[in-house]
């Protein structure tokens, strides 16, 4: 039955998936990071699993990146009343602020609009 209900819930965010995944490349992208060029995995890459969403009691489906087996490099929820949160690690140092690092990309839908932030931290000394 839980099989049945992740497949469900995969199929009606996998657009809106997409578009999260897009909207944090283009983020990556307008950073004009050195180095590696980083990619985000495709939606169907990910391993979902739905959890027990403490703030309303429903179901969350969270498609999460791991690029190995224990390691979770990004994740996407889906909560129950239609909105959702994505993130993917980045881990560079800032291009223009040498005592910050980009430790994160973030985006969130706010009034029907995909928007996008970084998070950063101070540079470890």
């Amino acid at each position: 039955m839980e099989q049945q209900l992740i497949k469900q819930r995969i199929a009606s965010a996998s657009a809106h998936g997409a578009e999260l995944i897009a909207a944090l490349q283009e983020k990556i992208t307008k950073l004009n990071l050195p180095g590696d060029a980083i990619t985000i995995p495709q939606f169907e890459a990910a391993r979902f699993t739905l959890e027990h969403d403490l703030y309303n009691g429903q179901q969350t489906l969270r498609a999460a990146f791991f690029p190995s087996q224990h390691y979770c490099i990004g994740f996407l929820l889906f909560h129950s009343d239609g909105s959702s949160f994505a993130e993917y690690h980045i881990m560079r140092p800032h291009p223009n602020r040498p005592a910050l690092f980009i430790e994160a990309v973030e985006a969130w839908v706010r009034d029907g609009k995909i928007q996008t932030d970084t998070r950063l931290a101070m540079m470890p000394t």
